[in-house]
C-alpha cells in the first residue's frame, strides 16, 4: 500500500501559510476522501503529546519526506475561523455565543496537554454546523500561557470588527465591544472587565477554576443580552415584522396592540363620509381580532373540552407533559415535521449566522424536556 505525502495524500488548495507551516485541503487517494494536510519543514519538531477530544480535528496519519513533515487531519466541511469572519461581522451576542466554545476548548486543552494552545483565528476551524475545532493541537506557545482570556477577547473583537493592524490595549478592546451593544453598556463593560481581571489575578493552581467561572459568566452575559433583546422586540411593529416569523401565533397580540393604540388617539372632526369609512375599518379590525382570538390554541377551556371528549386521557398526557424532540441542526421543514409528529406547536425567529439558510440554530425548551401540549416551542432559524 502506498504511503506518504504526494503518493497517498495530495494537497489541492492552500488555505493558510505562516511561520509554522502550510495548511492545505487535500484528498486521500486510497480511501477517496477529503482531508486537511498540515505541512511544515522537517527541521520543525513537534512533541508526542497531542491534544485529543471533541474540540480538535482528529489526526489520521503523520509522516516525513526528505525535506518536509506532515500531519493528516480529518476534514469536516467548513472553513477557517479567520476566513469566516471576513464574510460577515458578528454581533456581541453572536461573539459571546462563540466565546463559550472557546472557553470549552481551553478547558479540554488544560486537561489533555496542559496550557499553551495556539489560540488564533487561523488555528481554529468553523464547521458548517457551527462547531469550532482546533487544527494544530501539538504545537505549544509559551507566550500564550497566562493570557488565554486576553487572546479570546482579541479573537472576539476580530470577529466583530475585522482586522486591526496594531495590538490594541485590552481596555480599548473591551470598550469597543461594549459600545456595540444598543442597550445598557455599563453591565456589558463591567462584566467583561471582571472576566479579564480574573485572568490577571489567576494563579496556576486556580486555572481550571478560573475557566469554569469564566464560562459561567459568559453564558450569563449571553442570556442577559438575549433576554433584553427579546424584551425590546414586541414594542416595535416594524422590527417584529422584519426579524421574527411565527406560525400564526403572534398575529393576535400584534392586532390587539395596534387596536389599543388606535383607540387611544383622539379623532379630529371628520366629514360624514370619512367617519363612515373609519367606522367600516374599525368593524373590519374588530371582526379580524375576534377571528384571531378564536384561533388561539392555548387556553384552559380548550384543554378541558378535549379531556371530556377523550375520557381524560389527553388531560393526563398534558399533566405528564410531552417530551420535546431534538431539532437543532435540522432544516425548518424537518423540524416542523418532527414537532408535528410529537403534537407540539412552534414559532421561529430569523437570526443571522454562518449556517445554511433555514437551519435551526437553537430551541427553547431544550431537547428532552417535558412540556404541556398547549405550550409553544421557540426556534431560532438561520436567515
Amino acid at each position: 500500500m502506498k504511503k506518504g505525502l504526494y503518493e497517498r495524500y495530495v494537497p489541492d488548495m492552500l488555505l493558510h501559510e505562516d511561520e509554522i507551516g502550510q495548511l492545505h485541503r487535500g484528498h486521500d487517494k486510497i480511501l477517496k476522501r477529503d482531508v486537511l494536510l498540515y505541512i511544515f519543514p522537517r527541521r520543525s519538531s513537534y512533541p508526542e503529546c497531542m491534544m485529543h477530544g471533541s474540540s480538535v480535528l482528529q489526526i489520521l496519519d503523520r509522516g516525513e519526506t526528505e525535506n518536509e513533515a506532515f500531519v493528516v487531519l480529518e476534514y469536516i466541511p467548513g472553513l477557517l475561523l479567520g476566513t469566516a469572519a471576513k464574510s460577515r461581522a458578528l454581533s456581541l451576542k453572536e461573539a459571546l455565543g462563540m466565546a463559550r466554545q472557546f472557553v470549552q476548548i481551553l478547558q479540554e486543552a488544560s486537561q489533555t496537554k496542559g496550557r499553551g494552545l495556539l489560540f488564533t483565528k487561523n488555528n481554529l476551524w468553523l464547521t458548517e454546523t457551527g462547531e469550532v475545532k482546533v487544527i494544530n493541537s501539538w504545537a505549544v506557545s509559551e507566550e500564550a500561557v497566562g493570557r488565554e482570556i486576553s487572546d479570546m477577547f482579541r479573537l472576539m473583537h476580530y470577529m466583530m470588527f475585522g482586522e486591526v493592524k496594531i495590538e490594541l490595549p485590552l481596555e480599548q478592546v473591551i470598550e469597543e465591544m461594549s459600545l456595540s451593544y444598543p442597550g445598557d453598556l455599563f453591565i456589558i463593560r463591567k462584566s467583561l472587565r471582571a472576566i479579564w481581571r480574573r485572568e490577571q489575578k489567576n494563579r496556576a493552581e486556580q486555572y481550571e477554576r478560573m475557566l469554569a467561572q469564566t464560562l459561567e459568566d459568559i453564558t450569563s452575559l449571553y442570556h442577559y443580552i438575549k433576554k433584553t433583546q427579546a424584551g425590546l422586540r414586541p414594542f416595535s411593529v416594524q422590527e417584529e415584522g422584519k426579524n421574527t416569523t411565527s406560525h400564526g401565533l403572534l398575529s393576535a397580540p400584534l392586532k390587539t396592540r395596534v387596536h389599543v393604540e388606535a383607540k387611544k388617539r383622539k379623532v379630529p372632526g371628520l366629514s360624514p363620509k370619512r367617519l363612515a369609512a373609519v367606522a367600516l375599518v374599525a368593524i373590519v379590525c374588530v371582526v379580524a381580532f375576534a377571528f384571531a382570538q378564536n384561533d388561539k390554541p392555548s387556553s384552559a377551556k380548550s384543554v378541558e373540552t378535549i379531556s371530556q371528549e377523550t375520557g381524560g386521557q389527553q388531560s393526563e398526557e398534558n399533566k405528564a407533559g410531552v417530551e420535546v424532540p431534538d431539532v437543532e441542526g435540522l432544516s425548518l421543514q424537518e423540524a416542523s415535521q418532527k414537532l408535528s409528529e410529537s403534537g407540539l406547536r412552534y414559532k421561529y425567529y430569523l437570526e443571522s449566522s454562518f449556517f445554511k439558510k433555514g437551519t435551526v440554530l437553537k430551541q427553547n425548551p431544550k431537547p428532552g424536556e417535558k412540556i404541556p401540549r398547549v405550550e409553544v416551542v421557540e426556534l431560532w432559524v438561520s436567515e
